[in-house]
């Protein structure tokens, strides 16, 4: 006989095919159902799903029934957080996963005590430094379903779960059947021996276990009524042992249970429940603006929050989690993955668009109150430096100017790469002291100004231009197809690209974009049999050269049925291509414009790196992952779906030998596939179906409920993603094997922030508040320059943000992804070891743990 912890709980998705609003109206009876059923029964309890984000959106309606909220958590009936939202574990950034954990359990506070779990039931596979996350946010413990392959990467469903590095390990137990194993919980014959007893016996013919775990819920399902007499009742009927449980008491049964087996590694393999392998793609507008929002709150905001309050100018960070909020609810596991109806999508978008304002506005803010606070002239520009080190290098910063008959004394390699003239306007209304009148408003320039620049750490300079008798260096028509600098050399010819390094190495056919027919739905990308992909070709090549920079750019526009599926009507792709070399630059710019007008299609750029290896390496959070691009020939006898070796990616993804490798860095594209020496990222995987029934990579039934009784056949339309989209990327090419600090150092330049701010009079809507930002009366005291902290390089900066918990401090989260401990020293700094969530910690050898990270918290 075996004992079965049998726990009450609801998954509760926030949207899905459904809205949001449509799970409030939900929540609104059920959760009060909830409060009612344990307030009658004091020996049940019931888990609201471990994210507080429902919860909030609860309560909102019903503060009357806080109190109640707060007792059921005391008496450990009602079991809440600890995320914000379920988060997804492979296409959101590292910190973003932390800042879930972070905002959820800050904001779980004001209820009371929040459920110290790694609960992600749900979740569509798991990177591999999932135990490095969880333990980082003060979790010893994991509880999952999806990714699993019992018998192969552990034969017990309970196990030790490692991080990368070897001194972080969780407590990991895996639902093999999912968070719907007990279900309804019935006292009845059919369902004890049918369903309960059955996963029962399986489980256990796994983990030989005396004890195991029965979740009892599912989709947005309602406490079990009168739970204590229903559990009497299946005890009279079956073969083990039922009690009403909680997966806390589970947890400490595991922690006790002697000779646990320890894995390293992800959770990726879709053999008892499909993760959607192709999922990567689906509704890339999604992921791209989440990448983007991620980048600019990471690498903007919240260290420019950190240079405001030490200038004095107050910004609460209950603004910066308001607007995390609203990424993070992106950011759910179906959200992110993009596997929602045309509403939900139009939800999601609007979030972040929101999200991405707050952004914008939050900056806008801080840099007009330093500026005013130093009245500068319009001449002058504010450069800023969000990254914690002495900043020595180039910088794009923004000026807006009569002419560009001007120069910067002290920068003069300055060159324009972009700019807009804006032509003069009549009959313009000018507010005087004596009086209205109406003006002709001169015309005036917007540049995007390149300058090599030396930079505080977190900290800004002010710079200034002059007039001048000749027109800064900007770029200019060139007639060739070729462009190049100290690295790369890449021209276009005969309709192929191709790349030449100064060593004499040449690859052909270097970059080339590739198109085949998507019969999947937006859970995952199908192959139609007998389809080839389809090379995209350019029609048009020119080139933009100055002094500093060199551009190629290439065109094309190709016809294809509107529909590539049915082959039905008229349709067209029409790509820009544009590489870009800067001199002293390492990296080759890649960005790619599509203007996407055709359907059911899926849209790959394909890399030739010219490296012949039989594995591939992919960035996640604090490390790196090898994978190997194989799978059995047989796999319908083991997966629920093609275990096919299309993957994830972090940041950026690199092929490598032992004498050389090539690296792509990327933004928001979050999928490839290793074809030999060739990496294909997937730009755009476009369907008009949310699940289908029979694709050739997952047979059997469709996902997300559409091939349940009495469920339809969900169109999506907008997940065609007809329109225009925009994808950038780097490649950098070495003559040396893969270095994992290099690869993150490399990552950091592509991915820093320029951030710049002029006081000039000729349009007040470049930034959309500067015309309603008053000027503070009190003087701030700002400086001219300011320099906050200049870390050793050496170190590599994850976070700099305000701390959540005390006004008068901030915290620096470094990260080490490499094989190998790192020692900290900082003799002249004070600070104090924390965890993610201010919680401290001790670090009695000051170092940094390999593929992990330190948190400190300093004063302001």
């Amino acid at each position: 006989m075996v004992k079965a912890h049998i726990v009450n709980h609801t998954h509760w998705d926030r949207e899905w095919y459904f809205t949001s609003a449509d799970a409030l109206v939900l929540s609104e009876q059920l959760f009060t159902e909830v409060i009612d059923e344990l307030k009658k029964h004091p020996e049940a309890n019931f888990v609201l799903d471990g994210q507080l984000s429902i919860l909030d959106d609860y309560v909102a309606l019903h503060p009357d029934k806080l109190a109640e909220i707060k007792q059921l958590i005391v008496d450990e009936q009602l079991f809440i957080g600890p995320w914000f939202t379920q988060t997804d574990a492979f296409f959101a950034h590292g910190e973003s996963i932390l800042r879930n954990a972070m905002i959820g359990i800050f904001d779980s506070k004001k209820y009371g005590d929040y459920m110290k779990i790694g609960y992600l039931p749900d979740t569509f596979g798991f990177n591999a430094q999932m135990p490095t996350l969880l333990e980082h946010a003060g979790f010893d413990n994991v509880i999952f379903w999806r990714g699993i392959h019992l018998g192969e990467h552990v034969a017990s469903p309970y196990f030790k779960w490692q991080g990368l590095g070897e001194n972080v390990s969780i407590y990991a137990i895996n639902m093999p059947q999912g968070y719907g194993t007990g279900m309804l919980l019935e006292p009845t014959a059919a369902y004890v021996d049918g369903r309960l007893d059955r996963a029962i016996d399986f489980i256990e013919k796994y983990s030989k276990t005396a004890e195991v775990l029965i979740p009892s819920g599912n989709d947005q399902l309602n406490i079990i009524s009168n739970f204590a007499e229903k559990l009497a009742e299946i005890n009279k009927m079956g073969r083990h042992d039922y009690q009403l449980s909680s997966y806390q008491d589970f947890i400490q049964y595991v922690k006790e249970l002697p000779d646990l087996e320890t894995y390293r590694g992800e959770f990726r393999s879709p053999v008892l429940a499909r993760v959607h392998k192709t999922i990567g793609s689906s509704r890339m507008n999604i992921k791209l603006n989440s990448a983007s929002l991620e980048q600019k709150l990471l690498t903007r905001i919240e260290p420019l929050l950190v240079i405001a309050k030490a200038s004095g100018i107050s910004i609460s960070e209950r603004l910066l989690m308001h607007t995390w909020k609203k990424l993070l609810e992106g950011q759910a596991h179906d959200s992110l993955a993009g596997c929602v109806s045309d509403p939900v999508a139009e939800d999601i978008l609007h979030r972040m668009k929101e999200a991405d304002e707050l952004c914008d506005s939050i900056e806008n803010t801080i840099v007009k109150k330093i500026a005013d606070d130093l009245e500068l002239n319009a001449n002058e520009i504010l450069v800023f430096n969000t990254d914690l080190h002495d900043f020595d290098g180039f910088k794009e910063i923004q000026i807006v100017t009569e002419h560009k008959n001007i120069h910067f004394p002290a920068f003069q390699n300055a060159t324009i790469v972009k700019e807009e003239f804006i032509p003069s306007r009549e009959n313009v209304l000018e507010e005087t002291p004596a009086g209205n009148r109406f003006i002709e408003e001169p015309g005036y320039f917007v540049l995007q100004v390149r300058v090599k620049i030396e930079l505080p750490g977190l900290g800004y300079r002010v710079i200034a231009f002059e007039e001048n008798d000749r027109e800064l260096d900007s770029m200019v028509a060139a007639n060739d197809a070729t462009i190049q600098n100290e690295t790369y050399k890449i021209t276009f010819q005969d309709g192929e690209i191709s790349l030449e390094k100064p060593d004499g190495k040449r690859i052909t056919s270097f970059i080339s974009i590739e198109d085949d027919i998507n019969a999947g739905d937006t859970y995952d990308y199908s192959p139609l049999a007998g389809d080839i992909a389809e090379l995209f070709s350019f029609s048009k090549a020119s080139t933009e050269k100055s002094s500093e920079v060199e551009r190629l750019i290439l065109t094309g526009k190709n016809n294809f049925p509107l529909d590539r599926l049915t082959k039905e009507g008229n349709g067209r792709l029409q790509i820009k291509l544009i590489l870009e070399l800067k001199k002293g630059s390492e990296l080759l710019d890649v960005k790619v414009e599509v203007d996407n007008q055709i359907k059911n299609h899926r849209l790959r750029l394909k890399v030739n790196t010219g490296v012949h290896t039989d594995s591939n390496i992919a960035s996640l959070p604090f490390g790196y992952i090898k994978r190997m691009p194989e799978f059995p020939a047989n796999w319908q006898e083991t997966y629920s779906e093609m275990p096919i070796n299309i993957e994830p990616l972090e940041q950026n993804v690199t092929l490598t030998s032992e004498t050389e490798s090539c690296t792509i860095f990327t933004r928001g594209i979050k999928e490839y596939q290793q074809l030999d020496q060739h990496i294909a990222l997937t730009l755009l995987a476009t369907t008009g179906q949310l699940g289908k029934p029979d694709l050739a990579y997952r047979p059997g039934r469709a996902s997300g409920d559409t091939t349940k009784k009495g469920h339809v056949l969900i169109e999506t339309e907008g997940a065609q993603l007809l329109g225009k989209h925009s994808f950038t990327l780097a490649i950098y090419l070495d003559n040396q094997a893969f270095n994992e600090r290099k690869t993150a150092e490399r990552t950091k330049d592509f991915n820093q922030a320029n951030v710049s701010y002029q006081r000039q009079p000729f349009n007040h809507f470049l930034h959309r508040l500067d015309n309603k930002i008053q000027k503070t009366e009190r003087k701030l005291g700002a400086k001219q320059t300011l320099a906050m902290l200049n870390l050793p390089k050496e170190y590599l900066v994850s976070a700099c943000h305000p701390s959540y918990y005390l006004a008068n401090k901030y915290i620096i989260r470094i990260e080490n992804p490499t094989s190998l401990p790192q020692k900290l020293e900082l003799p002249n700094m004070r600070f104090d070891y924390v965890n993610a969530i201010e919680e401290t910690v001790e670090n009695q050898d000051s170092t940094i743990p390999a593929y992990g990270a330190v948190t400190l918290r300093l004063d302001l």
